[in-house]
Parts: C-alpha cells; sequence; structure tokens
C-alpha cells in the first residue's frame, strides 16, 4: 500500500542526514547543492499526482505513468547537476543509490502503471482487511502481477507509519542522507586545510 510521498522522501533524510552530521552549520553547507530547484519541481508533481488534478482526459494508469517518468529525470538531472560531489566519498555513493532508488521505483510504475505491493506487507504495516478490500490509486496486488516485479515492489511495512516501502525507498533514503553528509563535508575544512592555513598564519606573524 501507500509508500512516502515525495516530500517524506525530502525531510526523513534530512533528519537521518542531521543526526549523522550533528553540527550547527549543515543548513549553510546545503546551499552548495546546485538545481535545489528540480527537488520542489519534484515534490509539486508528486503533489499534483495524489492530488488527482492531471487532466481527467489523460487516463490514470498514464498519469502514473508519464509521472514515474519525470521523476525519474528529475532525479537523474539532479545528480548529473552535483556530480561534483561524487569527489568525496559519501558523494560518490549518494548519486548513485538516488538514481537507483528513484529508478527502483519508478519502473514497475512506468510499465504497470501502478506500483505492485505485498497484500501480506499492507496486513503487517496495519492495513485492515476492509482498507484492503479496495486497491489504492496508483497500486496494484502482487498477486495480479508477475512474481517478477516482487524485487522492485512495496514489500517491507512499517507498522509505526502504517507504510509500506520498497527497496528502491531505502536506497533512495540512503542515497538522500549521504547526500546531505557529502554537502556538508564539501564544506568543511580537511586537516590538510587547516595545517595550510596555520602555516601562511605563522609566515605572516614572522
Amino acid at each position: 500500500m501507500p509508500g512516502p510521498g515525495m516530500l517524506t522522501l525530502m525531510v526523513l533524510p534530512a533528519v537521518i542526514g542531521l543526526v549523522i552530521v550533528a553540527r550547527p552549520n549543515i543548513a549553510t553547507s546545503l546551499t552548495s547543492l546546485r538545481g535545489k530547484w528540480l527537488i520542489v519541481l519534484a515534490a509539486a508533481l508528486q503533489f499534483t499526482q495524489y492530488e488527482g488534478w492531471w487532466p481527467q482526459s489523460i487516463p490514470e494508469a498514464n498519469q502514473h505513468r508519464l509521472s514515474a517518468v519525470l521523476v525519474l529525470a528529475i532525479a537523474m538531472t539532479f545528480c548529473w547537476l552535483n556530480r561534483s560531489l561524487s569527489s568525496r566519498r559519501a558523494g560518490m555513493w549518494a548519486l548513485p543509490l538516488i538514481v537507483l532508488g528513484t529508478a527502483s521505483n519508478s519502473i514497475p510504475i512506468a510499465v504497470l502503471g501502478a506500483m505492485p505491493y505485498s497484500l501480506s506487507g499492507a496486513r503487517a504495516a496495519g492495513y485492515s482487511s476492509a482498507e484492503l478490500a479496495t486497491d489504492a490509486p496508483g497500486y496494484v496486488r502482487l498477486d495480479d502481477v508477475s512474481h517478477l516485479w516482487i524485487p522492485l515492489a512495496d514489500l517491507i511495512p512499517i507498522p509505526v507509519l502504517m507504510k509500506v516501502l520498497s527497496i528502491g525507498d531505502l536506497l533512495l533514503f540512503t542515497g538522500l542522507a549521504l547526500l546531505i553528509v557529502a554537502c556538508y563535508r564539501s564544506e568543511t575544512p580537511t586537516s590538510a586545510d587547516t595545517d595550510a592555513l596555520n602555516d601562511r598564519s605563522v609566515q605572516s606573524s614572522a
């Protein structure tokens, strides 16, 4: 059943990143990100999808397909614009994970017109039989599609949040959290930079 929307996907990794880095100037370091408007665009696209603001003339399945393709294109563009962060260890992992996680979620939707989900996973997440009597918009049961989609489907129940996540969601969470860490690290002086700065200070005072 419903996995996290794009806004949740952006907020949760941000919180994780803040906890990992635990530095007061993390917000300032995020200004180094390029293409931040793409994040807003992706969130707006997801919001439009979930609120049903697409033109009624477009079939619902095609709406989901188009949204999935656009989100993947946005993620790839965003990572390309921030490819300079790949020089950092966290960034080297972050960018591929963001693309891979987004692709893992987008491919089944682009092909099937809906995200496959595990019925047992939805029950474990806290959904009642009455709630599962009909599928939520944009979702299809794994039993109704090929089992080849199992690796990309929503399988992992999160009872506290009543969500069922996919492997793609986890990859995306991890990638975004590492991206935040990479942004901070790119703004943090290395030991070599600090030593060079100290040497210049000593020379100027001599």
